[in-house]
């Protein structure tokens, strides 16, 4: 019987400019496919930390009901297994 890998979705968020992590949001619950698809990637390769641009944040707040503010921080998509 093979493992199963479980992956962890995380939204981090830095402040425009500097490095260090200001927070961080759990949406797994989303689920990978719907992740996978918002962010344009083929499910069985999406395992990497993805930028969140405009098109995503709108995609994300609607599935999530989180608000992002571009124009202060960088958001990012983590993609880790558990």
């Amino acid at each position: 019987m093979r493992d199963r890998v479980v992956a962890r979705y995380v939204i981090e968020r830095y402040r425009k400019g500097e490095d260090g992590l200001e927070g961080e949001t759990d949406v797994t619950a989303v689920g990978s496919r719907s992740l996978a698809e918002l962010f344009g990637c083929p499910h069985d390769r999406f395992v990497d930390v993805y930028a969140v641009q405009p098109r995503h944040a709108e995609g994300l707040a609607a599935l999530t009901g989180l608000s992002f503010d571009l124009g202060e921080f960088d958001y990012f998509l983590s993609v880790t297994a558990d």
